[in-house]
């Protein structure tokens, strides 16, 4: 009998602490900096567009497979924001984007930022890498995933119409 209110407080420890992984539901302020050192921050974005964020690690198979996906549909990406956001240091960028995602360095369309107050994580609350999160022009999540078998479909929500959600 005691084992049974052990077990209650166990999983409802469990369901606490993935309540608490849940992706932040709207976009929370942010100032991060881009790779030349200037500040960018929530306000920056184009209020009329859609945002794609991609929170990646330089060292991440999955997200170099992320990278390598948006390098190749980078025009689809064109009519929306789109930051790829890491905490990786500029030497680590670049090893990125040369390697797997070259097209984003020019594109002037996509903003390389980094997170180096470490804010990003606990205010957007990705789960792990590649955190990938489709922001509504109201700044509302659209869509999360930090799975790769779910890449095409971050397209489609990019694509629709937001009132389909409704």
């Amino acid at each position: 009998m005691k084992f049974i209110p052990f077990l209650m407080l166990f999983f409802g420890l469990i369901n606490f602490a993935k309540a608490q992984q849940e992706p932040a539901e709207q976009m929370p302020d942010f100032n991060l900096i881009t790779t030349q050192n200037k500040p960018y921050g929530k306000n920056d974005l184009n209020a009329n567009k859609k945002t794609l964020i991609v929170f990646f690690d330089a060292t991440c198979w999955h997200c170099q497979t992320a990278g390598k996906f948006f390098n190749r549909y980078l025009e689809d990406l064109n009519p929306h924001n789109v930051l790829f956001v890491t905490m990786d240091e500029n030497k680590a960028i670049d090893y990125y984007t040369k390697n797997f995602a070259p097209a984003i360095v020019n594109n002037t369309n996509v903003k390389i930022l980094r997170d180096t107050a470490y804010y990003f994580v606990p205010n957007f609350k990705p789960e792990r890498y590649p955190g990938i999160f489709v922001d509504g022009k109201k700044k509302d999540l659209l869509f999360y995933t930090n799975e790769e078998k779910e890449l095409e479909k971050v397209l489609v929500v990019l694509q629709k119409n937001e009132d389909w959600l409704l």
